[in-house]
C-alpha cells in the first residue's frame, strides 16, 4: 500500500501536457512532413515515366507482333511513321540487300517510339528484332 500511495502523491501534481510541449511536438512533426514531401513528388515522376516506357513497349510490340506474322514484308527497306497522342513510331524493316551486316534470309525489324514528356523533355526508345523469310 505504501508504493501505491507514494505514486499517487507524485502523479498528483501533473495535469497533463503543456502548450509548450505541445507547440514543439507540432514543429517537430512539421519538419517531419516537410522531409517526406519531396519523395511524394518524385514517386509520382517516376510512376508517369514509368507508364510513358510501358506505353511505347506496348506500341512496339503490337507492331513488331504485327509484321512478325505477314509472310511477305515488301518493300525492301520498309519504312512507316506513324503517330498515336503524343508518341512518334518509327519502323523500318531491311535485309541484306540493304545492309550487309543483316545476315541472310532474315528481316531486320527496327521499331524507334519518340515522345515528349509533361516537363516538356523529349525521349526516345529503340526495338531491335529478326524474322525470317
Amino acid at each position: 500500500m505504501r508504493k501505491i500511495s507514494r505514486i499517487k502523491l507524485k502523479l498528483s501534481g501533473q495535469k497533463g501536457f503543456t502548450l509548450l510541449e505541445v507547440l514543439v511536438a507540432m514543429i517537430v512533426l512539421a519538419i517531419g512532413l516537410l522531409g517526406i514531401a519531396p519523395m511524394f513528388v518524385m514517386s509520382m515522376r517516376g510512376n508517369q515515366f514509368s507508364r510513358e516506357v510501358s506505353e511505347t513497349a506496348y506500341l512496339a510490340q503490337d507492331r513488331i507482333e504485327q509484321l512478325k506474322n505477314q509472310s511477305i514484308i515488301s518493300p525492301i527497306p520498309f519504312n512507316e511513321t506513324t503517330t498515336s497522342g503524343s508518341y512518334t513510331r518509327t519502323v523500318n524493316v531491311s535485309d541484306q540487300t540493304v545492309d550487309g551486316t543483316i545476315p541472310p534470309g532474315v528481316y531486320r525489324i527496327n521499331v524507334t517510339l519518340n515522345w515528349t514528356d509533361k516537363q516538356g523533355r523529349s525521349h526516345s526508345t529503340s526495338y531491335l528484332t529478326y524474322k525470317a523469310k
